[in-house]
């Protein structure tokens, strides 16, 4: 299968890493032994099998925070980043962040500049690869509450021009959308595109709460939908797109195998949906690899994954 000019809308950037820029950073920072080879800290670093929870593979991600700590080093991950995914045969890429995660454990780095160090290595890298698009999207993190939510937005608006979308992710059973109305409210009326990670660990009702309140043109997951007929027909209706991350549900336990995804269901209901990573430096995964996981563990057709591409085509915000 032709696997170029794909387009991919949900990965990553923050948790993106080349796995041997990550475990170089880490042994600079002391965090892993100078001694550790790359092949065993890939064994202790990637999840490969189920976890217990959502909440536990989130956990996972503090690693990648920690090295995230000076300007340069974030221009080197998101150019080497761009020039992993141009090498998948993927040309367009929407990479989310959040500027709440990356500062936590480094809170001399300013949010300007994490913004800036990132732009300036996806601009280094698209200069050099022919055809390739990326774009930002600016993550609420749910983990650090409204406050957090409200300070991200204003982060978010007052750099409108350098993001081209708004997401909410993190901890959705904890943290339920409902405590992020107002902040969402306020940038909706500002114009902004909108995706919510929602339906991944919980209900039908955070993806109804999603789209009626938050605004949401996309959906992160949205896993759970098949639980509820009539958000199906409104998600039909509305061609509201479903970004699907199958090895990433699969390791999280959103769903109990890959073959029991819902995304061929959901696909063959009229229902937007586009095959994406995630988080691929943790998962193991490239899009290429999830693609032949829809295939070959799921019964996709090459048309249906064409329609998929289509759909992630037209439900860009870039």
């Amino acid at each position: 299968m032709n696997t170029l000019f794909q387009t991919e809308l949900h990965r990553h950037l923050d948790v993106s890493l080349r796995p041997s820029t990550l475990l170089e950073l880490a042994q600079k920072k002391g965090i892993e032994s100078s001694s550790t080879s790359l092949q065993s800290f890939l064994n202790k670093l990637l999840i490969r099998k189920p976890m217990r929870d959502l909440a536990e593979v989130l956990a996972s991600f503090q690693i990648c925070q920690k090295v995230l700590d000076r300007p340069e080093v974030l221009e080197r991950v998101a150019r080497e980043v761009c020039e992993d995914i141009y090498a998948e045969g993927t040309r367009r890429v929407e990479l989310r962040y959040s500027p709440s995660f990356v500062n936590e454990f480094h809170p001399e780095l300013s949010w300007k500049d994490i913004l800036s160090a990132f732009e300036s290595g996806i601009r280094e890298a698209s200069q050099k690869l022919p055809g390739f698009k990326a774009g930002l999207i600016c993550i609420i993190s749910r983990d650090y509450g409204p406050e957090g939510a409200e300070k991200t937005v204003d982060f978010f608006l007052e750099n409108r021009t350098r993001f081209v979308g708004l997401d909410l992710a993190g901890n959705e059973q904890e943290f339920p959308g409902s405590l992020f109305r107002r902040a969402f409210q306020r940038a909706k009326k500002q114009g902004a595109k909108i995706t919510i990670h929602a339906g991944e660990s919980a209900g039908p009702d955070a993806i109804w709460y999603a789209i009626e309140e938050l605004g949401a043109q996309r959906i992160g997951h949205g896993v759970s939908a098949v639980q509820d007929p009539q958000l199906l027909q409104t998600l039909r209706d509305r061609q509201i797109c479903l970004e699907m991350c199958p090895t990433s549900n699969w390791l999280t336990q959103v769903v109990p195998s890959l073959e029991a995804h819902p995304l061929p269901q959901v696909l063959r209901a009229g229902i937007p949906v586009c095959i994406n990573t995630d988080d691929p430096t943790l998962f193991a995964t490239t899009l290429p690899s999830e693609t032949r996981v829809c295939i070959e563990k799921m019964g996709l057709s090459s048309s249906e994954v064409t329609l998929t591409q289509a759909h992630a085509q037209a439900a860009s915000f870039l």
